[in-house]
């Protein structure tokens, strides 16, 4: 994989029952087993966490024995079928790709935050363990409006 950053368009990442839409995020979603259905599995920030929702899906969808669709087949000695139907398997499958997208931002953070320490400043824009700005404490999104 030659892109140096995973939420690019044109990315050459090639995961099953992903896309990357324009603005750099990617999607996935999945064709329900024996019928034209389509299930939307959701919108995330990288490729993985998709093709993580995707997998969960097919495995959900298809059972065990399908390990060969799968983008991480390593991942499937993990998971446990259980029958749900399409509307439950796209809840699960959503949360599964939501969490792994989490899990990498907090790693991402945690990267931040050790390079921060690192230069001597502290956490935070200003490097004072605070994330005020301006002298503003406790803004909200709806203030923030307001001051812009």
């Amino acid at each position: 994989m030659s892109s140096s950053n995973g939420n690019i368009p044109g990315d050459d990442r090639n995961y099953r029952g992903v896309r990357c839409r324009k603005q750099g995020k990617w999607v996935s979603e999945i064709r329900v087993p024996g019928s034209r259905d389509r299930l939307w599995l959701g919108t995330y920030r990288s490729p993985e966490a998709a093709a993580v929702a995707h997998d969960t899906a097919f495995f959900l969808l298809r059972g065990p024995s399908s390990s060969k669709g799968l983008n991480f087949p390593d991942r499937a000695a993990n998971m446990q079928w259980v029958s749900l139907s399409p509307r439950s398997v796209q809840r699960v499958a959503s949360e599964s790709g939501m969490d792994f997208d989490a899990k990498l931002i907090g790693q991402s953070s945690q990267i931040y935050e050790r390079e921060e320490s690192s230069n001597g400043d502290g956490f935070g824009p200003f490097g004072d363990g605070s994330l005020n700005y301006d002298g503003y404490e406790d803004i909200s999104v709806d203030d923030m409006e307001i001051l812009m």
